[in-house]
């Protein structure tokens, strides 16, 4: 089974601002046909509806087998400014028809998604890492909460989670404790409820390619860089319950 991890595509208004991302997308779409997408939030720019509804023109071929989780640029102008409008436009224009299997906005609760195929079952877990705030400082900032967190610990500790292979996602770095405009404020706290229990974390939201391997008890931890100016993506094989990590092309 294969995965593609992008990030941070921020789609805007006017079509001709998203060509690159456009030419990314399909040039995914027909090199790796058979591939997942995951998709770690910033998917817009600033939660416009337009915005929204180019976002979901470029990613309808990929229906079924797409996953995505929101960013801070998806629910508020200029990534700062939480909007519940913008919030519920996610969920309405992308989550939903995109069949996520669930909603992101307002019941705090990760969106899970099972894919099989002959050799292996894997579960993904999709997180909000959204801080509801509406100061401007504030906003680039995320949050798990104590409500997500503790579905999320549900979710890891159930005997059906035993047995496959487990992939959490978000948007927010967890690492980026020095920055008080960034940060995850409590993702202290979510890596110690993920120490040992998943095989792979992904995120982006900082525009960096990272790789941390064997850390916290999870064989892979991954940051995405921003998609749209990027040739490269992360490409996650699961063969056989085991993960290999590599770069591939993506235009």
């Amino acid at each position: 089974m294969k995965f593609l991890h992008i990030s941070d595509l921020h789609f805007h208004k006017f079509s001709s601002d998203n060509l690159e991302m456009e030419r990314r997308l399909k040039y995914i779409q027909k090199n790796y046909p058979s591939h997942h997408l995951i998709v770690t939030g910033d998917i817009v720019d600033d939660g416009h509806a337009e915005q929204y509804v180019n976002a979901f023109k470029a990613l309808k071929p990929f229906l079924g087998k797409i996953y995505i989780c929101p960013g801070n640029h998806d629910f508020g102008a200029a990534g700062n400014f939480f909007s519940a409008e913008r919030a519920a436009r996610f969920d309405a224009m992308l989550a939903v028809p995109l069949q996520q299997g669930g909603t992101f906005r307002g019941d705090m609760t990760p969106v899970v998604n099972i894919v099989k195929d002959e050799h292996d079952t894997v579960m993904l877990i999709a997180l909000d890492t959204n801080l509801e705030t509406e100061h401007p400082f504030d906003f680039a900032c995320g949050e798990v909460g104590e409500s997500q967190l503790a579905y999320l610990k549900t979710i890891l500790a159930s005997p059906a989670a035993a047995g496959m292979v487990k992939i959490v996602f978000f948007h927010h770095h967890p690492f980026m404790h020095k920055n008080p405009f960034m940060e995850l404020r409590d993702g202290r706290q979510l890596m110690r409820a993920l120490y040992a229990r998943v095989d792979l974390v992904l995120f982006g939201h900082k525009h960096v390619a990272e790789k941390w391997e064997n850390m916290n008890g999870i064989q892979y931890v991954l940051a995405a860089n921003n998609a749209y100016s990027n040739d490269f993506a992360r490409e996650i094989v699961v063969t056989g319950g085991e993960l290999t990590v590599s770069f591939v092309p993506i235009i």
